[in-house]
Formats: C-alpha cells, structure tokens, sequence
C-alpha cells in the first residue's frame, strides 16, 4: 500500500498547528502560578512578624489604605511574610482585652522554620497587665521580665542564621509618657540580648495616625521604611 506525500506529512502539521495554538497557553498557565516567584536575595526564608495590631489589622493588598508596613517591606525585598500577631497584645498583656495570648504564647513563630529575618513589633500595650480581666498599670521591672524573657526565648529556639530585629513600639501621639518608658526598657533589652533595634520616634505623628494610636497609609508606610533602611544598612 502506497501512502502519498500530503498524508505523511499530515502529522506533522497537525503538530506544528497544535504547538502554535497550544504554546501561548501553556506559557500563560505558568505565568499564573507553575512557576516559583524571584528568590529574595535578603530573605530566601522569607520573614516572621510578631507583633500586636499595629501588624494584626492590615492587610497585604498592594496600594490599599489598609496595607500593612510588613506587606511594604516584604515586597520591597520579594520577600514571603509571615505573621504571628494580636490586637492587644505585646511582651506582657494578652491580646483580645486579655482573652488572648502575649508574644511568648506563639511558638510557631519561633519553633516553626526558620526564616531568614524575624521581626519583633511591640509594647505599645504593655503600660498595663491583665489582673482578672482587668488594666493595671504595669510597673518598670514587669515590664522588663517579659521582654527579657521572651528575648531570652527567641535567642534560644531561634538558629544563628536568622536576623533578629527589634522594633521600637510604634507610638502615636497618645500617652507620650508610657511611650518613653517602655521604648526605652525594649531599647536597652534588644541590646542587652544581641538584637538589632530600630527606633520609630516620630514614625506616626499626628496625621500619620486614625485614632491617636494606629497608623493609616502614612503611617504604615513609615514604618516600613524605617524597617527596610535597618535591613538595607
């Protein structure tokens, strides 16, 4: 049986039409997502934030007024972020009007993988304790065991190769006092413990600020940018 040059060459362009139709798609189906985003070159393992508020109600939604200040900093660095955070929470108070948990009480945030960077956000809720459901104030040397211990705690769980950061609670223009006194026992406990700190006096000022205390855009936004010049410098 003879077979004809136009039916041999049949499939092969029935092949070659296929590749043509069939190549851009599948070149689209990966852009989509079968292929792995660009390695940062500051974070391989990504970033964990711990943090209160300040961090637990935002959001990762690029150009958002609700963006956070660690979404800005993980995309600036193409970086994965991860975040371990309750709105009113810090070292020592329980989160959720003292129905939560504090810093310490996250575990997977420090025995989990590791990542390249570990953020601490906190203490602006530390000016008081949980005493049966109740605000006390909290005194210097309370304040100072918990931040201690939880510094303590990460330096022991946390490997070498992550980069620990501290920041300075970011404080708005509310209670100036309490500010000053717990920035100051966060500062002297990073360094006490071998931890970067970075300051964010004078980040959110009054119109950085929606209540006095949490950050809009503006705000977010500079904290963000204290953050990536620490991790840039």
């Amino acid at each position: 049986m003879t077979v004809s040059r136009a039916t041999a060459r049949r499939p092969l362009v029935v092949a070659f039409v296929l590749a043509l139709v069939l190549g851009p798609f599948v070149a689209w189906q990966g852009a989509q997502g079968g292929q792995s985003r660009p390695v940062s070159a500051i974070a391989p393992q990504g970033i964990v934030v711990v943090g209160d508020s300040i961090t637990a109600r935002y959001n990762n939604t690029p150009g958002d007024p609700g963006q956070a200040w660690w979404s800005v900093t993980g995309r600036h660095f193409d970086a994965t972020v991860r975040t371990y955070a309750q709105s009113g929470s810090g070292y020592l108070r329980p989160g959720h009007r003292c129905s939560g948990n504090r810093f310490i009480d996250r575990p997977d945030a420090f025995t989990g993988d590791a990542p390249s960077i570990l953020i601490v956000e906190g203490g602006r809720n530390d000016w008081a304790k949980c005493v049966d459901g109740r605000f006390v104030p909290s005194t210097n040397a309370e304040i100072r065991h918990a931040v201690a211990t939880y510094l303590t705690t990460l330096r022991t769980y946390v490997p070498s190769t992550t980069r620990i950061l501290v920041l300075g609670p970011p404080w708005g223009p509310m209670d100036r006092l309490n500010g000053r006194r717990i920035t100051r026992i966060v500062q002297e406990e990073a360094r006490a413990h071998d931890m970067e700190f970075i300051s964010t006096r004078g980040a959110l000022t009054a119109d950085r600020v929606v209540d006095g205390i949490h950050p809009n855009r503006d705000g977010s936004l500079a904290i963000a940018r204290r953050v990536i010049r620490a991790l840039e410098s």
